[in-house]
């Protein structure tokens, strides 16, 4: 009876790859998508790895799992879990002052602002100085810096505010600090190497631009009014458009931990599964984190409601964004890419795009591909 078991499960993910492989295929021919890709572990076992569409439409070159993707602030949710290896090592502790790790960081009354405060975006420094430039943006040193001499508009824990580039930096740095090793290259050591895989980057060395193939990504509909620009700025002035800013290569090549991520679909959805309570055999054993440590994290930990949405944050994960349940934790990118696990389900989820619109894809393959795998959405 297990074996039949076994075959029928078989079948059905089979079936799930196809399904899933048409329906990218299908939004690349309806022009709402340009490339895609979507990989998904569930129960142990990887049951979508699939891709569709060209990684620009100057070469047309067509999207392979290989293809990598600037994934903006996906990239979060790799730094976070860099931060909370070293917090299960004791080199830092989430009710620590900053300013105890990072002397720099106390400036101009920042002194009480704790690491806990940084993962869940009520640190109360969002913002960065006007005039910066795409040079600065890219110069890890130099904005660590401006960070660290930042006066913060709430005090430590009051309000929720999205860190969208200083959340990089300011975890950044502490990994640096309690690590002693560049961000690359813990990240190579603690992330990369246990996962057997080599599509994740933060910072594109110079090989890898000569020879992988890196998409480029397209915004043409894209409304600077959206973006908060003047005085102090939570998305710098200089990175505008967006898109456009992430496809040079020195944004590519520099390590900027909040925003610059790139990656495959594979990799993403392989970090969740590693944090996964179960599927030990997903990622030959390795966890990242313990099982206690993962519930921690994927705890609310800060709110914010507003009338036209709620985000709610553990430390360094959104929590429940695609879904009420709020057992579902991972992060999102600019654009609409996509990582997150439900450890409820035993499923993880990498989902990468280059084409930036409100009539994206990516709600309606998650929701898709839950709905096979018997996942409830809500």
């Amino acid at each position: 009876m297990s074996k039949l078991k076994d075959e029928d499960e078989a079948l059905k993910n089979q079936d799930i790859q196809k399904e899933m492989k048409n329906k990218l295929e299908e939004m690349i021919k309806d022009g709402r998508e340009i490339g895609m890709q979507l990989c998904v572990y569930h129960q142990g076992e990887l049951v979508v790895n699939t891709y569709a569409g060209i990684i620009n439409t100057e070469s047309k070159i067509p999207v392979t799992e290989q293809t990598l993707f600037p994934a903006f602030s996906t990239t979060k949710g790799f730094a976070s879990t860099l931060l909370h290896i070293l917090v299960e090592r004791g080199k830092l502790d989430y009710e620590q002052r900053i300013c105890e790790i990072w002397p720099e960081f106390a400036q101009n009354g920042k002194e009480n602002i704790l690491i806990k405060h940084a993962l869940n975006h009520t640190a109360g420094v969002p913002h960065l100085p006007p005039n910066l430039t795409a040079a600065d943006i890219c110069n890890f040193e130099k904005m660590c810096e401006i960070v660290a001499n930042q006066t913060p508009i709430s005090a430590p824990g009051e309000r929720q505010e999205y860190h969208a580039f200083t959340y990089g930096w300011i975890i950044g740095r502490l990994i640096e600090l309690a690590s002693k090793m560049s961000f690359t290259a813990f990240l190579e050591q603690e992330i990369k190497k246990p996962l057997g895989t080599d599509s994740i980057f933060v910072g594109v060395p110079d090989d890898v631009m000569a020879t992988w193939p890196i998409a480029t990504v397209y915004e043409p509909g894209f409304d600077k009014s959206n973006f908060n620009t003047e005085g102090y700025e939570t998305y710098p002035e200089c990175c505008m458009p967006m898109c456009e800013g992430i496809n040079q290569k020195a944004s590519l090549q520099a390590c900027i931990p909040g925003v610059n991520g790139v990656f495959n679909a594979l990799s993403m959805a392989r970090l969740y599964a590693a944090l996964l309570p179960g599927s030990p055999g997903v990622t030959n054993g390795i966890k990242l984190l313990t099982p206690e440590t993962v519930k921690k994290i994927s705890a609310v930990s800060s709110r914010l409601v507003t009338p036209e949405w709620t985000s709610t944050l553990g430390l360094g994960y959104f929590i429940g964004g695609y879904g009420k349940r709020e057992t579902i934790f991972g992060h999102g990118g600019y654009g609409g890419s996509a990582a997150f696990a439900d450890p409820e389900y035993d499923f993880s989820i990498g989902f990468t795009k280059n084409y930036f619109h409100p009539n994206g894809a990516e709600l309606e393959i998650v929701k898709t591909v839950r709905e096979l795998l018997d996942i409830p959405v809500d």
